[in-house]
């Protein structure tokens, strides 16, 4: 709560700057008005907790909650109070509803189209962290990491460092965090860290191997793989790395626990939403 409200008021210093010019010269600063928040378009909701938060000495009415589907027209939120108020964060919280909602829209559409044969998360990709990462939730996703001390991810430039030596990288960890996953990138790495992690396993650690820009062909192929050699319920597995929504299926039906996607946070539509005087 103490980041959102931080990067709230950061959002909105950084739009009103020295005040909102236009409405300080024709409105009467004492004015109070009413007004709605109308969406413009489907879709899922998100942002109403945050948007209550930066307008909270207003008199707020949410005629929807996040995760509702929302249609064209449907009046989301009515707000009564200071002309001034409501005008000069006009902007700041419609950004705010659209951004998220977008996120929460696109993130449920692409959830559907997996159809439970694997789990989608966001990546630590975005610009809003925390509320990126709600937003993704809203919309039935998975978030990930919340952030570096939530769990071990080893990735190729870690590896690097141990001249690619996974065993000795996975020995240092395994007592550090009760989930470890590691990045691999082919077949062949993915079969050692398996190895190795199967002789880790015991009922502490959680471990993941995250799949890195590996096309599902190969994935496939590394599944397989593991089922062969009796590796595979040892473990969970991450597609990972330039997927979009296109790739989306073929990625679903390679035998993957989870596919995590950038795209998810970075290139998200924002919802069209507006706000209306009464």
């Amino acid at each position: 709560m103490d980041f959102v409200k931080k990067f709230l008021t950061f959002l909105l210093k950084e739009d009103i700057k020295n005040g909102d010019l236009t409405t300080s010269s024709i409105i009467n600063r004492q004015k109070d008005i009413s007004a709605t928040i109308i969406a413009k378009e489907n879709g899922i909701l998100a942002g109403t907790e945050e948007f209550s938060l930066l307008n909270k000495d207003l008199r707020i009415k949410r005629l929807k909650k996040d995760g509702d589907k929302i249609k064209n027209n449907d009046v989301l939120i009515e707000i009564k109070g200071n002309a001034k108020k409501i005008l000069e964060r006009e902007r700041t919280s419609l950004n705010l509803l659209q951004r998220m909602s977008g996120i929460a829209t696109l993130t449920h559409d692409l959830v559907k189209k997996l159809n439970n044969k694997a789990k989608l998360a966001a990546t630590r990709k975005n610009l809003w962290g925390l509320l990126d990462k709600k937003a993704v939730s809203i919309g039935n996703g998975l978030t990930h990491r919340l952030n570096l001390s939530d769990g071990i991810i080893i990735k190729d430039n870690h590896l690097k460092i141990f001249n690619h030596n996974i065993e000795n990288v996975m020995d240092s960890v395994k007592n550090k965090s009760k989930y470890i996953e590691i990045e691999v990138e082919n077949k062949k790495q993915a079969i050692c860290a398996a190895r190795i992690i199967k002789k880790l396993s015991n009922n502490e650690n959680l471990f993941a191997l995250m799949l890195d820009n590996i096309r599902p062909e190969e994935i496939k192929s590394i599944v397989d793989e593991l089922k062969n050699q009796n590796l595979y319920n040892n473990l969970l597995l991450e597609a990972s790395g330039g997927i979009n929504p296109n790739d989306l299926k073929r990625y679903s039906d390679c035998g993957v626990d989870a596919i995590s996607m950038g795209f998810l946070t970075n290139s998200a539509k924002a919802l069209n939403i507006s706000q209306e005087i009464k």
